[in-house]
């Protein structure tokens, strides 16, 4: 030994002949093969590892250095210890031991239909692996058919850098994914709202808010800075409000509007954003929900070549649509059309359509007189909100314009309280009204699913209803009544109905109220402005109130008796 060390000072060539690795040095092709596959293997997992912690949360170098450590320690076991099988087997175990250590913890921070190595993930991979889910592993690595454009409402040209900045994000598939279910789910917005643990997803439904399965936080985290890269937001700032827009090409047919606004709060920066389909049919008189008699009423006012059609109801009744459906029954060819919008939701042919913004000084007082040099014929004010907007949309009114506004109001008797409390003198809202018209948006039954039951005596006496004329009232199918079907694990889920998702609700339609002012509802704003007199004169023009329009549609089986109380009452 004295004499190979001396004849070798660096001592490599002795330290080599004492490792039993065969004659010539050379390595078993099969051993080597062995060794090659598990460490692709391990290559593998880190990859897994490293993108994995990013979306659950977890310390990424804590874990990548742990993962890499482990995996040393087992390579320098195979050099040293003589048995290669027992040496492989720390190898595998010096392998696995951090893997499930950090599948373990992963698994109590993730919801559980993102788990991984439990027994429904290994029962899914298996059907996957051997082709019972086969169709549905290609569906899931197919691109999703949407392609982000990042440009804001107000530009002409793409700016080309926010997508290329958002694609290189690790949530820019997620973004995609989020966007295009929203969609399929007839979606009008995709609320983001942070908790200590997770992204809270919501999609707003036919008016209600319906929760989708959440983000981890740091994965939510990353879904929502793409859209705020898309919308040509700051994403480091996370306090203040900001607000901004993109589009979006849907299966390269049609472009859809999105609007992001974002706000801080306790937990972290919540997004909200209103998804606006520009490619869908505008709305028409005949498609809200009035009822002849009063569309028939209606259709010559918003004909009249002056005067004032204002729609009233809370944030999300439909008004701006009502006005849509109004501009649409008029000769926009032959007459000038202006709106004032914030924001302007939708397109229309042959009409100017201005966008206001409070920023740059352009409100809708400021923009509402200037627009009165362009010779309009019909104005659209997208709403009244004050004072100044209120005088000179009246006085416009008088001076041979048709002007449509909205305001926030609960019915059409207090709207005309609204106006006189904006500061308008009773005399020049009575000379300026034409019509007021209060409505509300009531989900409609799934004709699919929506089952009939027989109301009780009480409550038909409690309506006014003759008991012996109402056969049925219609409602959604409660717990029980509905169909359930084998699930992909082995267990029975609901079936839910393929035309409404088992929501019981599809589509909305209106609820309306309309107060016609004629000779006697003026005089009666001129003299006194008694809101009682005026109740009596617009109950004697016969169209009903916002809740007996809704019972007309609870009879007819459109909607249900709980949803119209829940709208109206």
């Amino acid at each position: 030994m004295v004499e190979q060390l001396s004849a070798d000072p660096s001592g490599l060539g002795t330290l080599l002949a004492l490792l039993p690795r065969g004659d010539g040095f050379f390595y078993n092709h099969g051993k080597l093969i062995a060794v090659l596959l598990l460490y692709f293997g391990w290559i593998a997992t880190l990859v897994w590892a490293d993108r994995d912690a990013l979306m659950a949360g977890m310390p990424r170098e804590k874990w990548n250095l742990l993962f890499l450590g482990c995996f040393a320690l087992g390579l320098l076991c195979l050099w040293l210890i003589p048995s290669f099988a027992f040496a492989f087997i720390l190898l595998l175990v010096f392998f696995l031991s951090p893997l499930f250590i950090y599948v373990a913890q992963r698994n109590q921070k993730v919801p559980p239909q993102l788990r991984v190595l439990t027994p429904e993930h290994i029962q899914r991979f298996l059907r996957k692996g051997f082709g019972g889910s086969g169709k549905a592993v290609a569906e899931k690595a197919k691109p999703v058919p949407i392609r982000f454009i990042g440009k804001s409402f107000n530009q002409k040209t793409e700016d080309r850098a926010r997508v290329t900045r958002a694609a290189e994000s690790p949530g820019y598939r997620d973004a995609e994914e989020l966007v295009f279910d929203a969609l399929k789910a007839r979606a009008t917005d995709i609320h983001l709202e942070p908790t200590k643990e997770e992204m809270t997803v919501r999609y707003r439904i036919d008016s209600i808010l319906q929760a989708v399965p959440s983000f981890s936080r740091s994965r939510g985290d990353t879904v929502l800075n793409v859209y705020k890269v898309l919308a040509g937001l700051d994403i480091f700032e996370k306090r203040k409000p900001q607000d901004g827009s993109f589009q979006a090409e849907i299966e390269g047919e049609r472009t859809i509007d999105f609007r992001v606004a974002t706000a801080g709060s306790v937990n972290g920066e919540k997004l909200v954003m209103r998804i606006l389909d520009s490619g869908q049919q505008m709305t028409t008189l005949t498609t809200l929900g009035l009822r002849d008699a009063m569309r028939e009423k209606l259709e010559p006012i918003i004909q009249q070549s002056y005067g004032m059609l204002i729609t009233c109801g809370p944030t999300g009744s439909g008004k701006t649509s009502t006005l849509y459906a109004c501009l649409h029954e008029i000769d926009r060819y032959a007459r000038n059309v202006i709106t004032l919008e914030n924001p302007v939701e939708y397109q229309i042919d042959n009409v100017t359509q201005i966008e206001i913004n409070p920023k740059q000084g352009k409100t809708f007082a400021t923009e509402l007189r200037s627009i009165l040099r362009q010779d309009p014929d019909v104005i659209l004010v997208g709403e009244i909100r004050d004072a100044e907007t209120a005088e000179i949309a009246c006085q416009a009114a008088q001076t041979g314009h048709m002007v449509f506004s909205t305001l926030h109001a609960n019915d059409a008797l207090t709207a005309i309280g609204r106006l006189v409390d904006l500061g308008v003198k009773p005399f020049m809202v009575a000379s300026a009204l034409s019509a007021l018209l209060a409505q509300r948006l009531v989900r409609l039954l799934c004709p699919e699913c929506k089952v009939s039951y027989k109301p009780p005596i009480e409550l038909l006496q409690k309506l006014k209803l003759n008991p012996d004329r109402v056969r049925y009232f219609y409602r959604p199918p409660k717990e029980g009544e509905r169909t359930f079907e084998e699930s992909e694990e082995g267990g029975l889920v609901e079936k839910k109905c393929e035309n409404c998702q088992g929501s019981g609700y599809i589509g909305r339609t209106g609820l309306f109220e309309m107060l016609l002012v004629d000779d006697e509802v003026k005089g009666l704003i001129r003299s006194n402005l008694d809101l009682t007199e005026i109740k009596k004169a617009w109950i004697k023009q016969g169209f009903g109130s916002l809740f007996q329009d809704g019972l007309r549609k609870v009879l007819e089986g459109k909607t249900s008796y709980e949803e119209v109380v829940r709208v109206a009452k």
